[in-house]
């Protein structure tokens, strides 16, 4: 088995691994980053979920590594995009021009960014990338960790690599169970912390945040892109968890602050009487607006919204069968979501259901299946 040793490893290429690197590397520190994934970035890319951020931003409450990064997004559409001079002359750019952040940008231009900051760190060899590493044990000295061993998931070799610094920083917290290190997960109790809202009686670990696969779409009015009808459609389709207002495939969600019941759709527009907010503009990454007439045929969203939160079980505190299956619900659960939007969902134009010119974009996150 091939062995390395470095000063600092970190085991996650997220978000928070990717800033770990670079403030390392900045100090002139020799750097192994590892990612179980193809592409670093963690949220911004491979997870395809714009950054959700307080609206000052622009001008307080960054880091300087957080605001070179949406330079760098920003400039790269201006660098590579036919964008109209109104665009380019924008310097506060929301390249999807959608609601949910100031920057909506597509996941492969953040990695775009992401690995232009890295690049003299990997070239001068500060920091050392390994992809698709994902880590399967962990050696430990006392309440130390001292090595990690993680597998190539392309060619099934190990590697073990040592440090006397080892960060986690994977999505999971996956070095805490390898390791063996004190942890919890779930719901604590309010006999455990004493806290007013935590939950009553004995602590409830398996209740955890649902996890959510995030898809990319286009759409194109008058073509027919519906995609093969999902294998758990069905129940889907029947299924309605007892705290939420309407269906999992439906309109109705709620309203995070007030909890009251919210009628939303896909586009704008009056819709059994109400009108209905928009989910479309909610995660845009790509607006047609701000290209020449006919370059750009349709913007691009990110579907992340509470029809395809999964909360049937956790990933955390079971077996790895019943992990993978809740991930393969999850999956399903957001094929379902666009399938039943492509055929069955009432239009907000009232005429009738289904907007079958939805188009699934693999290629905007990398995948071959969206």
């Amino acid at each position: 088995m091939k062995e390395r040793s470095t000063e600092i490893l970190i085991v996650g290429a997220g978000t928070g691994g990717v800033a770990a690197a670079l403030a390392a590397a900045r100090l002139g520190k020799q750097v192994i980053l590892t990612e179980e994934t193809d592409w670093v970035g963690g949220q911004l890319t491979a997870q395809a979920v714009p950054p959700d951020e307080h609206p000052w931003i622009e001008t307080t409450g960054h880091t300087r590594s957080y605001r070179l990064f949406r330079e760098k997004v920003r400039s790269y559409y201006w660098r590579n995009y036919p964008m109209t001079e109104d665009a380019r002359a924008n310097t506060l750019l929301n390249p999807g021009n959608g609601n949910v952040s100031r920057l909506c940008h597509e996941p492969r231009v953040a990695l775009a960014a992401i690995e232009e900051m890295l690049a003299p760190y990997r070239s001068s060899r500060r920091v050392d990338v390994l992809l698709r590493h994902r880590p399967i044990a962990a050696e430990t000295d006392g309440d130390r960790v001292t090595a990690v061993t993680l597998r190539n998931d392309e060619t099934g070799d190990d590697i073990v690599i040592s440090a006397p610094y080892i960060i986690d920083a994977t999505e999971l917290g996956d070095l805490l169970e390898l390791a063996d290190v004190e942890h919890v997960i779930g719901a604590e109790s309010k006999a455990q912390t004493g806290e007013l809202h935590a939950v009553d009686g004995d602590p409830q670990p398996l209740d955890q945040q649902a996890i959510t696969w995030c898809f990319a779409m286009d759409y194109l009015p008058g073509e027919d892109h519906t995609i093969d009808k999902p294998t758990d459609y069905d129940f889907w389709k029947g299924y309605q968890a007892d705290f939420w207002p309407g269906p999992q495939l439906g309109w109705k969600d709620v309203d995070p602050i007030t909890l009251e019941t919210r009628h939303r759709g896909v586009f704008h527009g009056p819709q059994n009487g109400r009108r209905v907010g928009t989910f479309w503009l909610y995660r845009r990454v790509n607006f047609e607006g701000y290209y020449p007439n006919g370059f750009m045929p349709s913007g691009i969203t990110l579907v992340n919204w509470p029809q395809i939160d999964y909360w049937l079980g956790p990933l955390l505190g079971v077996s790895e069968e019943e992990k993978n299956e809740h991930l393969r619900q999850c999956k399903q659960l957001s094929f379902s979501l666009l399938y039943w939007m492509q055929t069955e969902a009432p239009r907000h134009d009232g005429s009738g259901y289904g907007y079958p010119g939805l188009r699934l974009r693999p290629d905007i996150v990398g995948t071959s299946d969206g």
